[in-house]
């Protein structure tokens, strides 16, 4: 068993018993039913019973947290008079990179490198508050950070002294105008300097598509150093660049050692040239309350999008009313993109929202670059090397692109990988049950709408990534299994069970199983409910779409005009029993007209049409703020507790590190963060095997990777745990003599943020 597969085991198991402390609680305090419309209070789901999403401006920001208004604001810095109050807690994650760059048209070759040597080496000097001089595009907050630490000492050794006349740089951005100092231009300067906003990049990145928020290398620090610095590249190296990432993208290479000199030699391309630099970065600071009883809890959070995340809707909790009290947030801004969850939701608001309405299939890890299994638990079988070796079974199904049609694959067909998908179903809002018809339907309407003549432009990526990657669907079986819950009360849990295989899947097990994952948060009929609009000319899925073609952008709650050709496209669906040409062999119209009946009913009910299956609905909302209620209903099948353990997570501290005879010893501590009343403390320990977050063992991932002189990673792997509880990793009396580097890490929990690491130096072989 992996280290990633005990991880996901070790999750696993919290999962299984806060479920069950979920069902309790939830008969001693509800002491009814969730069939048949009722409700049982506090039942599995997420811990406010509402959330509450205002736009609130910097300085009332600042004001509501220190009266206790306001639980969290998320995606700015409150405006503060002085000091805040000592209940108001910061949430730090990147923020940003400054990006120092030439335009096209300017000098090239070695006037832009000796133009930008002496700018880095003025910027170093900088003392603007906030800005962090990093000359090197994989930051501490990126989790591929180990890989590249003998790199970054390179950057920064290279990064001399100021010069006596420093360039002139244009700025742009607020930071980059206090990060520029005296060296800025009002325009015609020798660079421009500019900040890159990390939620942004992301946000331009991901897929966004119902319950898919990939591509699974959306948070690697290689990724961001491509999107940022690959239009400065031309020629030659911009062709070795796009062969290297091109590899990275399909998991090209077999091991530790292979993964990252393709990554090192990704990153040494793109800073190879002088039209681009990365300069450094700058935290983002949200602030939360912290107050002993009007405060929040239990916050997880992400490294690099910090509380805009669906982590932290599924961790917070308020201090006296963790399960049936309001969550009340604040935004810069109010929600402006429309909500339709293919092209919609785009704005931080709307990002805000659709994590707390919709339940992706798995969700970024907070603390590392991988995936965390939602509502998809996974089995990965990979093939040796990445060109196949896995056998498609010869009825498994493919959409055809343009029209969506599912047909058999057929022939002799291979792949890398199989990913054996359990999944977690439940009801949607609309009573409608989860079946194999709502998660194969997302891959037929992706190969419809991401090309052809009618294509959504938003979708050409996804489809991009599936065209090249998917090599069959084979669903298996639905399995059920009755829990009885309470006398004369039982549930009963479907499990949908599917196969997805694979062709040049990446290593990490998570990562290949966000790949294409068979999953819907809503389900089938709303989609082509809005597939069906969109053809008709009612609306388009996505703002360019929209004024392009000078339609409304589909929304599905705040256009009534829209809503009431919707519920009309309804009724006559319902009529004609309609279900589109790939789900004919797999829903009976019968079915489908009952489908329709139950979103024709939703929708009168609710005034809306977001129907999904995640762990809050759409209650409310005014044209600034909006209103979630938790689902509290037995067929939820997840409980409140299940994401806990990325709440605080263990911290590894590299103390000592020496040369021995049996390799390179490494000692350990760890910050662990303890409860202590309402409050939290970090205590430092030894690192044992049996030091403990909580009432579990800590799971500790070591890694070593051994730098050669000639700048390659020899050596790479999981370092020994020695009885005495140092690491040990080992030195090969095979290396040839000369100076080598060990890039050494320890991460507690699946921590790999801020970095564990340490580099150290030292000799191999007889040397003359």
């Amino acid at each position: 068993m992996t280290e990633e597969q005990g991880l996901e085991r070790h999750a696993a198991r919290r999962r299984r018993r806060v479920t069950g402390l979920a069902l309790a609680v939830a008969l001693a305090a509800g002491g009814g039913a969730a069939l048949a419309g009722h409700t049982i209070g506090h039942y599995p789901s997420y811990y406010p019973d509402e959330i509450l999403i205002d736009p609130v401006d910097p300085a009332t920001a600042a004001k509501r947290l220190a009266d206790n208004t306001l639980h969290a604001y998320i995606g700015a810095a409150p405006a503060f008079q002085g000091r805040p109050a000592d209940h108001v807690r910061a949430v730090d994650s990147l923020g940003s990179l400054l990006v120092l760059r030439f335009d096209k048209d300017g000098k090239a070759g070695d006037g832009h490198c000796t133009t930008a040597r002496a700018a880095m080496a003025a910027l170093r000097a900088s003392k603007a508050d906030g800005f962090v001089f990093h000359p090197y595009p994989v930051t501490p907050y990126h989790a591929d950070h180990i890989y590249h630490l003998d790199r970054i000492e390179a950057a920064f050794a290279a990064a001399g002294a100021a010069p006596a006349t420093p360039p002139r740089i244009e700025a742009k951005g607020r930071l980059a105008e206090a990060v520029a100092g005296l060296m800025r231009a009002s325009g015609g300067g020798d660079a421009i300097l500019e900040e890159v906003a990390v939620d942004g990049l992301i946000a331009d990145a991901a897929i966004q598509f119902d319950g898919w928020l990939g591509p699974p290398w959306l948070k690697e620090g290689w990724f961001h150093a491509w999107r940022i610095l690959s239009e400065g590249l031309a020629g030659k190296p911009k062709a070795a660049a796009e062969e290297i990432y091109s590899a990275a993208m399909r998991g090209d290479y077999s091991g530790l050692a292979e993964q990252a000199n393709l990554e090192r030699r990704l990153v040494a391309v793109l800073t190879g040239g002088c039209r681009r630099m990365i300069v450094g970065y700058a935290l983002k600071r949200e602030y939360l309350n912290d107050a002993f009883s009007d405060g929040v809890e239990n916050v997880a959070f992400d490294a690099l999008a910090g509380l805009n995340t669906p982590i932290f809707v599924r961790t917070a909790k308020l201090k006296d009313y963790p399960w049936n009290g309001s969550l009340h947030l604040g935004m810069p801004a109010r929600a402006q993109a429309a909500w339709n969850p293919v092209a919609g939701f785009t704005d931080p608001a709307g990002r805000l929202m659709w994590s707390a309405l919709g339940d992706p299939a798995l969700i970024p890890f907070p603390y590392n670059a991988s995936w965390v299994a939602n509502r998809l638990p996974f089995t990965v079988t990979s093939a040796k090397g990445q060109s196949g070796g896995v056998r498609v079974p010869a009825d498994a199904i493919l959409p055809v692109p343009g029209g969506g049609r599912l047909a058999a694959v057929g022939g002799r067909a291979f792949a890398s990988a199989k990913v054996l998908y359990e999944v977690v179903a439940s009801p949607y809002l609309d009573g409608s049950e989860t079946e194999m018809a709502d998660l194969i339907y997302p891959f037929a309407f992706i190969y419809r709408w991401g090309a052809g003549e009618a294509r959504e432009p938003r979708l050409e990526a996804t489809l991009a990534i599936l065209r090249d990657r998917l090599a069959g669907l084979k669903p298996l079986r639905v399995e059920s299994a009755v829990k009885a819950i309470a006398p004369g009360l039982d549930v009963v849990q479907k499990t949908p069970v599917l196969e997805v295989y694979l062709r040049n899947a990446p290593g990490d097990d998570h990562q290949v199983a966000a790949l294409a994952a068979p999953w819907s948060t809503v389900p089938w009929h709303l989609l082509v409910l809005m597939e069906e609009a969109v053809a008709r000319g009612y609306a388009a899925f996505s703002r360019e779409q929209a004024l392009k073609r000078g339609l409304p952008w589909l929304d599905l709650a705040r256009d009534p005009a829209l809503l009431t050709k919707l519920k009309a496209l309804i009724a006559d669906l319902e009529r004609r029993k309609f279900r589109p040409e790939a789900l004919k062999n797999l829903v009976p119209p019968d079915d489908a007209a009952r489908r329709w009946r139950a979103l024709a009913k939703f929708a009168d009910g609710n005034g809306h049409l977001l129907v999904t299956n995640g762990p809050y609905r759409l209650h409310s909302w005014t044209a600034d703020s909006v209103v979630l209620k938790a689902v509290r209903v037995a067929t939820y099948p997840l409980g409140f507790g299940t994401f806990d353990r990325y709440v605080n997570p263990p911290q590894g501290v590299i103390r000592e590190v020496r040369r021995d005879a049996d390799g390179i010893a490494v000692v350990a501590d760890a910050d662990i963060t303890v409860k202590v009343a309402r409050r939290y403390e970090t205590r430092r320990e030894p690192l044992t095997r049996n030091t403990a977050h909580g009432l579990y063992r800590v799971l500790v991932v070591s890694r070593y990777y051994l730098v050669g002189p000639k700048g390659d990673v020899v050596g790479a792997g999981k370092m020994t745990w020695a009885p005495d509880n140092h690491f040990v990793a080992p030195v090969p009396s095979s290396l040839p003599a000369g100076d080598y580097k060990a890039l050494l890490g320890v991460f507690l929990d699946g921590n790999a943020l801020p970095p564990s690491t340490r580099i150290f130096s030292f000799q191999a072989g007889a040397r003359n």
